[in-house]
């Protein structure tokens, strides 16, 4: 029955050969000892194969004694024997559980991105565009998928990629897929040929200006404001000329044109801010000693498993990793692996000279400006001054940084 089956492998049982004098008098022996024997199966030589209980196998001697046969025992079955022999391989056994643990781990991590088309092949965008817009949102390589907020992630690619009308992700394994859908072009006479205008992007100086198509608004030297038309893509018709001799021209007057302006308008362009600094600085230097403690939460409960229950170091940096087990439809499984590693690091301060102090909030303020900077800009002056005075603990200065830039913006003109 399958009940017995069940107990007899829990309790162990043992796979007898009988060879040799006379089997089936050991087998009677064996019935009337009430020693219990199955799958009995008789050989081709003579002898017998049977199997027996663990636990009355003290008997054996005196059934092969009375029926002269030689009994060996062929192999020993169960759990009992398999827990053993796990025992006498448990670098084997650690090996093989580590094993399941690191492909379970490595499998709640991202490591392939790869960008498919929804529908038709990408004709604006390029799969490195949408790869480098998903990096800055987080998306990479060796992130977990826990970590991920899908949807937060897909208006976050949207944002960075104008020219996408839809983003998607979808996670296969350790597979993130990104189906991007782009929005539909513009006709080409509507994209290139509308009637616009330059304007200014930005206040500035005008450094140079080169009128391709248009009607130039300003000149070197000219101070612009944000909005103030730079090139007019309306050109208005000159005076009629005079001929000589005082007679009146008979020729038509001309009419206004809308035409698309186009031309480069580069002007001189000041970006300025402030930072404060405490002279006196406080920073970690790690020590390179750090301890795991390993920690696993039942329900709620945790147990320590391996390291100190708490911060082993005065000064430490902490670092938590989370392994869960996966979910299966809406059933959470509630056990978590915690991975606490504690850095030990040193306190030391210094404190600053006013000269460093300028120094260092004047290179802080300045990083974070060129850091706005648009790209093409060329950076022509810097300039820092200090605000606070010298006795004072918290440094403050102010920067300036000019620039050479393009500040031209085409902007459609409307119609008529």
């Amino acid at each position: 029955m399958p009940w017995r089956s069940i107990m007899n492998n829990l309790e162990g049982y043992l796979l007898l050969e009988v060879r040799g004098g006379d089997p089936e008098k050991f087998l009677n022996e064996a019935l009337a000892a009430n020693i219990t024997l199955w799958d009995i199966v008789f050989n081709k030589d003579g002898g017998i194969q049977a199997k027996m209980r663990v636990d009355e196998i003290h008997a054996l001697r005196s059934l092969a004694h009375r029926s002269g046969c030689r009994v060996r025992i062929v192999d020993k079955r169960g759990w009992p024997f398999y827990g053993r022999r796990l025992r006498r391989r448990q670098v084997l056994v650690a090996g093989s559980l580590f094993f399941l643990l690191a492909v379970y781990f490595l499998s709640t991590f991202v490591w392939v991105i790869h960008v498919r088309p929804e529908g038709e092949p990408l004709k604006v965008l390029t799969p490195e565009q949408v790869l480098a817009a998903a990096r800055a949102e987080g998306l990479q390589p060796g992130i977990r998928k826990s970590a991920i907020d899908v949807r937060v992630l897909e208006e976050g690619i949207e944002r960075r990629l104008p020219q996408a009308a839809w983003i998607g992700i979808r996670f296969r394994g350790t597979l993130a897929e990104i189906a991007v859908v782009e929005k539909a072009a513009a006709p080409p006479e509507e994209r290139e040929t509308g009637p616009a205008s330059i304007v200014a992007a930005k206040d500035g100086v005008i450094k140079d200006i080169l009128v391709i198509d248009g009607e130039g608004r300003v000149k070197v030297g000219d101070t612009v404001r944000r909005g103030e038309i730079l090139i007019s893509g309306l050109i208005l018709p000159s005076g009629p000329e005079q001929p000589q001799g005082g007679a009146p021209s008979s020729q038509p007057p001309q009419e206004p044109r809308l035409v698309r302006a186009r031309g480069e308008v580069k002007a001189r362009v000041w970006y300025e801010g402030e930072k404060s600094v405490e002279r006196r600085r406080i920073f970690t230097v790690p020590t390179g000693r750090h301890q795991e403690t390993i920690t696993v939460q039942i329900v709620g409960r945790r147990y320590i498993i391996k390291g100190p229950e708490g911060p082993p170091y005065a000064h430490y940096h902490r670092e938590n990793k989370v392994v869960a087990l996966p979910s299966w439809r809406n059933f959470i499984v509630p056990v978590e692996l915690i991975i606490t590693t504690y850095s030990e690091v040193q306190i030391n301060s210094r404190q600053l000279s006013y000269e460093e102090a300028v120094r260092t909030a004047g290179e802080e303020i300045l990083a974070e400006l060129k850091r706005k900077l648009p790209p093409g800009a060329v950076v022509t002056g810097e300039k820092i001054i200090p605000i606070s005075k010298p006795e004072e603990e918290t440094v403050r200065v102010r920067a300036w940084i000019e620039t050479e830039e393009d500040i031209g913006q085409v902007v459609p003109l409307g119609g008529g």
